[in-house]
């Protein structure tokens, strides 16, 4: 309960990366700058995706997958097989949380800022430079393709997380990897896989409509109207 519900409480680190240089690295933040591009260009992306979140304090680990859908910067979707039925929706506005699987019976919006990792494009790519200590690792292979680590250490306390690495493919600049270690401690991986861009998408992909019954929690009224920017 307590990997699933983190998404709730703190959404969206990375384990240490051994690191070639100190400070910022200007071909890991070119890098990092052409990923916003590609995410922010308004093209499709329709990819699988696994996560998995491990509590190295209980030791416990949970793994959920599903399918992933982008449409320029604002919009996303987690569609779960595993475990079935559970969404999470950008719709470019506000954020929509619904695992039934955990938490029955409501769903939970937020103001788009509080996507923390789970937003690559508008939250975590946005404006690295100033946000970020960048630094790159060496190239690896995962997934069949030649990937570039690159490790960003947030600047200000206020980052829904401590410390990140995202494998970023150098040939089109898309993610395929994303890790981030949360202040709680809790580590959240992604993993992207079978990603095809420039596909045609269904017109609600991006819509969430609650379910008859469910009680909608909107956490920005509960918070006064607003969620910091991270």
């Amino acid at each position: 309960m307590r990997l699933r519900l983190g998404i709730l409480a703190a959404l969206v680190g990375a384990m240490p990366l051994g690191a070639q240089s100190v400070g910022v690295d200007s071909a890991a933040l070119a890098l990092l700058e052409r990923a916003a591009t590609a995410y922010g260009s308004g093209r499709t992306l329709r990819a699988t995706f696994r996560q998995t979140l491990t509590n190295p304090r209980t030791k416990t680990v949970y793994t959920s997958r599903g399918e992933f859908l982008q449409r320029g910067a604002d919009r996303f979707s987690f569609c779960f097989t595993e475990p079935a039925g559970d969404r999470i929706v950008s719709d470019g506005t506000v954020l929509w949380l619904y695992l039934p699987s955990t938490a029955k019976g409501q769903v939970l919006k937020v103001p788009k800022a509080a996507g923390g990792g789970l937003d690559l494009a508008s939250t975590v790519l946005r404006d690295p430079a100033r946000r970020y200590t960048v630094v790159a690792g060496a190239d690896t292979v995962l997934y069949g393709r030649g990937l570039r680590p690159v490790q960003l250490t947030p600047k200000t306390p206020d980052s829904p997380f401590t410390r990140a690495t995202l494998w970023i493919d150098p040939v089109n600049a898309l993610v395929r990897r994303a890790e981030f270690i949360e202040a709680s401690g809790l580590i959240r991986l992604l993993e992207f896989t079978e990603v095809r861009t420039g596909q045609r998408l269904a017109a609600d992909a991006f819509t969430f409509v609650p379910p008859p019954g469910v009680r909608v929690i909107d956490q920005a009224a509960l918070l006064g109207g607003s969620v910091p920017t991270p």
